[in-house]
């Protein structure tokens, strides 16, 4: 679908239906769209997984007409959603929107697209009395469900100035020598159906690997000849160990005095998962087998305070309305001999890891 567009207003211009190919294989099934010379997607259904991607292809969006243009994707199913959907929050919790309702002041709607538009960084889902549909995103885009039952993604804007305040147009250009043309996209969504209660868990794992994807390496030596002089497997964590699967390690960082950042992030929300959505513990010593850890600092999120002073510094506020006894439950002290540390959902704990480099070393 193709909208007119200002910066802050969205209003449905055109919409089409186009011809499909479709390609069968062995390992995977294709539809292609060709909606025009700038417009193109492919979707993709693979015999081993069980969701949807689906890859488009967009532009030099044209602007010979004047317009400023939106392109959005729209997925419908029958779901009976009551105006209401889910997005995620900077990639963390999902938070419960629902369609012309603000929970903190009575709104007035005057844009009711824009004004139901939220910002999508790994994805968004409906959910009936049955029934979850999940979509996620391998970048950052606007999304909502503007009617029941329907998730719309805005995967490409082009703005003319139109002379409303802004004073600055989105027009991206892309230049070689002294050709330019518009700014041509490509990115993937991905789109999974799951019985209600059930979807959780592919959103989690498999948005950590469209957020983590495994770096690929190519070697133009012949396979048996590099084999043989390199080493082919390798972990620097005790190999009987694995992080739990509702844990990631988003930050892995030497420092310029020998010590190392570590920053461990629970991905599951309290409630989210029956399964998953527990306080997990983290073994330091297994995450650093061949290493002698002397002392494991806990800071702040952003690794410049320690967090014991923080909390020492913190002020207490009693808001109204808010019961007395805080609900928030966090992973607890850890322990210097055992280091283990313990992740509440949805927790992320920042440490600073000090090691014993002589004991390493004489090892």
């Amino acid at each position: 679908m193709v909208v007119t567009a200002h910066t802050y207003v969205t209003c449905i211009r055109e919409r089409w239906e186009v011809p499909l190919t479709v390609l069968s294989g062995p390992i995977l099934d294709e539809v292609h769209h060709q909606l025009n010379t700038w417009l193109h997607q492919v979707t993709r259904v693979y015999k081993e997984k069980e969701h949807a991607e689906v890859e488009f292809t967009i532009g030099p969006i044209p602007v010979d007409d004047g317009f400023g243009k939106e392109i959005t994707a729209q997925i419908i199913t029958s779901l009976n959603t009551n105006k209401t959907f889910y997005t995620d929050s900077n990639g963390r919790d999902f938070i419960k929107r629902i369609r012309d309702y603000r929970s903190d002041w009575d709104l007035d709607i005057h844009q009711p697209i824009a004004g139901n538009y939220y910002p999508i960084n790994l994805g968004i889902y409906l959910e009936d009395e049955s029934m979850e549909v999940s979509v996620l995103v391998d970048r950052a885009v606007g999304g909502s469900s503007l009617v029941d039952g329907q998730i719309e993604l805005m995967l490409h804007r082009l703005l003319n100035d139109d002379a409303r305040g802004v004073g600055e147009a989105l027009n991206e250009k892309v230049c070689v020598l002294e050709n330019c043309e518009g700014l041509t996209i490509q990115g993937k969504l991905f789109l999974r159906i799951d019985p209600r209660g059930e979807g959780a868990k592919w959103r989690r794992t498999f948005g950590q690997e469209v957020y983590s994807p495994l770096l690929l390496a190519f070697s133009e030596e012949e396979i048996n000849k590099w084999m043989g002089s390199h080493i082919t497997t390798f972990s620097a964590i005790d190999p009987s160990y694995t992080l739990p699967t509702n844990v990631a390690m988003i930050t892995l960082q030497e420092l310029e005095s020998g010590k190392v950042l570590l920053r461990l992030a629970h991905l599951y929300e309290v409630g989210e998962d029956k399964d998953y959505s527990v306080v997990t513990g983290v073994e330091l010593k297994k995450l650093f087998p061949d290493k002698k850890i002397i002392k494991a600092t806990e800071m702040n999120l952003s690794a410049n305070q320690e967090r014991r002073k923080v909390e020492k510094k913190r002020l207490d506020w009693k808001v109204e309305g808010t019961p007395e006894e805080p609900t928030v439950v966090n992973g607890g002290v850890v322990d210097p001999m055992k280091l283990v540390v313990e992740l509440a959902p949805m927790e992320i704990r920042t440490f600073v890891i000090e090691f014993d480099y002589l004991k390493t070393f004489a090892s």
